[in-house]
């Protein structure tokens, strides 16, 4: 029988701080939206008080956290225990996007994470802090999840980082992170440059589109300049796609005739 609670204890805090995941739950208000669920691995998560937690939000393909948390704030974090006794324990709450730079980033990072307890102090993929406000702790039996032996975080991310200049990161956040998956505004970051500030609804649902489609070279199909370059190569594409698409056409119905 699922237990509930109005705040984190000294005993849920220290169970918390043994864990080595934690999966983070969101969702869009457009009923029809997609649910997401993301795992969280490295040192990265702090309870701050009996009803505020926080964690480091590293640089990844999606950026459905911060979209649906600008959107509307609802947040549940879950942790299960994979050795010793049995426990699931969720945390629901209010979720905020502290941007990486800003002055609400930068306070509570130094209030939280330091080179001595935190493995990833120093990662140059860090694009925020999610800070979330608990209202509701649930404690469950979590009879059915399997052991698992720990064996590491792995350090490929922080590798593949460490390896990017400013100016990557910040066009990697404009062709991957600028938008949802369902086309909800994304990151939002001042060495993106304008493009994100200057993208329309529409031109949201487009850049979604195109990412389902695979990205294209460079992402830019919203740039002007980039479409005026190019504007051969386009035309070209679209005189050999109407030839084909006419010879089929002919060939099909010479056949059924």
């Amino acid at each position: 029988m699922g237990k509930f609670f109005d705040d984190i204890s000294e005993n849920h805090a220290e169970w918390i701080k043994k864990q080595k995941l934690v999966f983070v739950s969101t969702a869009p208000l457009d009923p029809n939206g997609k649910v997401n669920l993301s795992p969280k691995g490295y040192d990265c998560f702090r309870v701050i008080g009996p009803n505020q937690v926080c964690y480091l939000e590293m640089s990844g393909s999606g950026i459905e956290t911060q979209s649906h948390l600008q959107e509307n704030g609802r947040i549940t974090l879950m942790f299960c225990a994979f050795e010793s006794g049995p426990k699931i324990l969720r945390l629901f709450g209010r979720g905020t996007v502290l941007r990486v730079g800003t002055p609400e980033y930068q306070t509570l990072f130094t209030s939280q994470y330091t080179p001595e307890n935190c493995d990833i102090y120093s990662a140059k993929g860090i694009r925020s802090i999610i800070l979330v406000d608990v209202y509701k702790v649930g404690i469950s039996c979590g009879w059915g999840v399997p052991f698992y032996d720990y064996k590491g975080p792995r350090e490929t991310l922080n590798r593949m980082a460490e390896k990017a200049t400013k100016e990557q990161f910040a066009g990697f956040w404009v062709k991957f992170n600028t938008t949802s998956l369902d086309g909800l505004p994304g990151m939002r970051h001042e060495t993106m440059g304008e493009k994100w500030a200057v993208l329309s609804s529409e031109d949201r649902k487009k850049l979604n589109q195109f990412k389902k489609l695979g990205g294209g070279k460079g992402g830019k199909w919203w740039d002007f300049k980039y479409l005026m370059e190019n504007a051969v190569s386009v035309a070209v594409g679209a005189g050999v796609g109407t030839v084909v698409g006419a010879t089929a056409a002919v060939l099909f119905m010479n056949k059924c005739a």
